[in-house]
């Protein structure tokens, strides 16, 4: 489901272009359930529900990491900084190139509430702050867009049946355990038992049918220390076949976000300003 890496791009940094041209007129101990999950005979981790429920509460308790999300072939790359405390996050996208935007490139800044972004449209400075609106504690907010799709992936995998191990392999040089399942939008809409909050299930469900999706493939890939270093996620929908792909590093790692240099930032409306002389 390719649109949702492209969300964060037109959430977020569409908005901010669509702002620009109307302005110029123009988330039990972490390793209980994955320990359940062990084959005793061989000591393969293939109880995949156990693993991924115990996967996801862990990945979730972390402090901060870094996500790196694209579609089909890499297209549409977005690399994200995710800090729990305080809230902030860092987007780095490369999408399409556009005559407001010949790069293709957005680089922003959220925390403490404000949005500063990346731009070199006023001389001397270097961002420009703007409020993007929408509230914080929403499911498609910039920072549990940065924490990428673990909750959602996971719990939609650990809720469906078909869910298996796949085998150990790498990511990143790490071993990993690889579970596979294909999630039909219409039975997880009706699943209530733990794998997945209701509210997770709701949107997650919601904005998989928004993009004329009925089932989708998910596929996750858990460290040996029980943290989620991958997933990808591909399904058919209105705009053909569409693959997503997030990978996590940098656990409790991330150097702490901060805003830029106040010397740096012009507001909004100096932004708009400057254009107009420009």
């Amino acid at each position: 489901m390719q649109v949702k890496g492209k969300g964060i791009v037109v959430a977020v940094a569409g908005a901010a272009l669509t702002m620009v041209l109307a302005g110029c007129g123009g988330g039990e101990s972490d390793r209980g359930g994955a320990s359940r999950g062990k084959n005793e005979a061989d000591g393969r981790r293939t109880d995949a529900r156990a693993v991924l429920m115990a996967a996801a509460k862990k990945t979730g308790k972390q402090t901060s990491y870094k996500t790196v999300q694209t579609g089909e072939g890499g297209s549409d790359r977005s690399e994200m900084l995710f800090q729990k405390e305080p809230a902030a996050t860092v987007i780095k996208a490369w999408g399409k190139k556009s005559p407001i935007n010949p790069s293709g490139f957005h680089h922003m800044i959220f925390l403490g509430g404000a949005t500063y972004v990346k731009s070199d449209k006023v001389p001397g400075k270097s961002w420009y702050t703007m409020d993007l609106g929408g509230d914080s504690d929403s499911g498609d907010s910039s920072d549990s867009r940065a924490a990428g799709y673990i909750r959602e992936f996971a719990g939609a995998l650990a809720a469906t049946e078909s869910t298996k191990w796949v085998g150990e392999e790498k990511v990143g040089g790490h071993p990993a355990d690889h579970y596979r399942g294909t999630v039909v939008l219409d039975e997880l809409a009706k699943y209530s038992g733990p794998a997945i909050k209701k509210d997770v299930r709701d949107y997650y469900v919601e904005l998989a049918k928004k993009q004329g999706m009925n089932s989708v493939v998910i596929d996750m890939w858990v460290g040996k220390d029980d943290l989620v270093l991958k997933s990808q996620e591909s399904g058919k929908g209105k705009k053909g076949q569409e693959v997503l792909v997030e990978e996590y590093s940098d656990f409790g790692a991330v150097p702490k976000i901060t805003a830029p240099p106040a010397k740096t930032v012009v507001s909004w409306d100096e932004f708009i300003a400057g254009k107009a002389k420009a």
